[in-house]
């Protein structure tokens, strides 16, 4: 284990890093941030223009600043129905982020305009359900996530925690099929969104 260690602390020295190779270049994040920051695009733009998942972008782009104090109860809705993504208000459902310039209220718009698809884990008489929720870049699940994406105009949910690992491995889980299916997607033969079936 130790030899391990010095071995990887050797190769960091001479400038070589382990781990797969990121799927965007140095150039195209700087490209990504740009537009984030001056609120040009949406995520999703992004990363069409980039032709990566939104998951990509995501985990590239630095959407971190400083809050005051966040409620520590999120607000959550339990999606038996799926939930509207539209929204009249600027501030986060999930964790009661305020943006404080134009600029970050634009990303925010475009932020909780992606739901999030959650196992409902606290839930042990149906196991199975499903938390759809907006969030802000403060707020938003770090890894692991998936792309939900409709075959004709990506679009889509974005699966977080087990549902994205289960998704990692081949299948959408069957609580997440059930809730595309209920929101008017086609699930089968391709995932096609309400405006695409």
């Amino acid at each position: 284990m130790a030899n391990t260690r010095d071995g990887l602390a050797a190769a960091r020295a001479r400038g070589r890093t382990g781990g797969r190779p990121p799927k965007l270049t140095e150039d195209q994040i700087a490209l990504a941030q740009q537009l984030y920051d001056a609120g040009e695009k949406t995520v999703a733009q992004i990363a069409a223009m980039l032709n990566v998942p939104r998951t990509t972008v995501y985990g590239h782009l630095n959407k971190r600043t400083p809050v005051a104090s966040a409620p520590t109860d999120p607000v959550s809705t339990l999606a038996a129905v799926p939930v509207a993504p539209a929204r009249t208000s600027r501030i986060c459902p999930s964790c009661g982020h305020e943006p404080s310039t134009r600029a970050e209220a634009a990303h925010q718009r475009g932020d909780l305009a992606v739901i999030w698809l959650h196992p409902h884990t606290d839930n042990p008489a149906d196991p199975g359900s499903v938390i759809a929720r907006s969030h802000c870049h403060q707020c938003e699940p770090g890894p692991p996530a998936f792309d939900v994406a409709c075959t004709v105009c990506g679009d889509g949910p974005i699966l977080a925690g087990d549902f994205a690992q289960t998704a990692r491995s081949g299948a959408l889980p069957d609580p997440v099929q059930q809730w595309l299916t209920a929101s008017g997607w086609t699930v089968l033969p391709e995932l096609r969104c309400p405006d695409h079936t």
